[in-house]
């Protein structure tokens, strides 16, 4: 292992960490763009999912683990639960394969149990308008929040439950490791949700977001369009609260809020530009790096601020989307018109029209 000068290791913690935030908020903008960018849905109930993938992780890993190991026989996972975890991360430590494995069972639960989620959230009330959408999915994520904080035997009520080190193996290097783990499955992520978006289907959320009416004129099925990519969102937005599980390695239900799973998520969405990913990427990028700067040096700017640092995160999200609607509306990067294989939409239209003329002649 290269020597690392001590002088740079803050720097260093500090871009790894900052990395590993990005790396998880970009799967929640990726997941609200596909929902409010693309398709029009505006989902302000983002921390439902979120919640539900780590509440899923907090809840199972350990007890995945215990089954798989065979270990905390007698003991209480709850109440015994830094024991049990000390056991297991012995066991992990030496077992790569069956972290992964946990690790892989325990995502496709989350995200199983995210999207059941988001279509019991989104079903009753797709179909009305956009306002009561918006209530819905608001209340899902608020009472989510509060079962996880008040039934214990969950993630540990007000307390929390800590999650086992499934890479533990990695040793001196797991803090770097996961961070990179992270990163390349967000990217993965990213890839997905470009994939979507120029395929088709990427094709039927613009049509139904720009004019539901006519989508349904020509037999698109509007509603069961919503409910899938509600679905689908609320699936990789699970993936969020995996990952910051595993990354933080507790999960406690109260870190859920709608200030850092909804609110964040749509600044980052605004600032980069929405119906687009590649703003998605960009305004995380923006948002994160602001936000963790601000965590790192808010105390040693405490004497030339007339106020509490402890509220410059609230106001600076306040402030920049005051600034972002009333200056820049469509986001750094605005969202390009859609071409169909190389034809604009004269083209396109001179086209139908010649169909149409040859089969009037018919």
């Amino acid at each position: 292992m290269i020597p690392i000068p001590t002088y740079l290791e803050p720097v260093l913690k500090w871009l790894v960490d900052m990395l590993a935030f990005f790396a998880i908020y970009l799967v929640v903008v990726v997941a609200l763009n596909l929902q409010y960018g693309y398709t029009g849905v505006p989902n302000f109930g983002l921390a439902l999912s979120v919640a539900g993938g780590a509440y899923a992780t907090g809840a199972l890993t350990g007890r995945i683990a215990m089954a798989l190991y065979g270990v905390g026989q007698g003991l209480d996972f709850m109440h015994d639960n830094s024991q049990i975890t000390a056991l297991l991360n012995e066991r992990l430590r030496n077992d790569p394969v069956g972290g992964i494995l946990i690790l892989l069972v325990v995502i496709v639960i989350a995200m199983v149990v995210a999207g059941g989620l988001g279509f019991v959230a989104s079903y009753p009330a797709i179909r009305l308008r956009a306002e009561y959408l918006m209530m819905v999915l608001i209340a899902m994520a608020e009472a989510i929040l509060i079962i996880g904080v008040n039934y214990y035997p969950l993630v540990g009520g007000t307390f929390w439950v800590h999650v086992p080190d499934l890479f533990a193996w990695m040793g001196g290097l797991r803090w770097t490791g996961v961070t990179l783990v992270i990163l390349a499955s967000s990217i993965l992520v990213f890839l997905a949700g470009q994939a979507i978006v120029t395929s088709p289907f990427g094709r039927l959320l613009r049509a139904v977001r720009e004019n539901e009416t006519t989508a349904e004129c020509i037999g698109k099925d509007v509603v069961g369009t919503k409910i899938r990519i509600m679905v689908v969102g609320s699936m990789i937005a699970a993936l969020a609260g995996v990952f910051y599980a595993l990354h933080t390695q507790v999960v406690l239900a109260a870190a859920y809020t709608r200030t850092d799973w909804t609110f964040w998520p749509w600044l980052m969405l605004m600032v980069g530009g929405r119906g687009n990913n590649i703003g998605s990427l960009v305004g995380a990028g923006a948002v994160i790096s602001a936000r963790r700067l601000i965590i790192y040096f808010k105390h040693d700017i405490q004497p030339f601020v007339p106020i509490q640092v402890v509220w410059l995160e609230q106001i600076m999200l306040g402030l920049t989307l005051i600034l972002v609607m009333a200056f820049r509306p469509q986001g750094i990067l605005p969202e390009k018109p859609t071409r169909m294989r190389g034809l604009n939409y004269r083209q396109m239209l001179e086209r139908l029209a010649g169909k149409s003329a040859e089969k009037t002649e018919r």
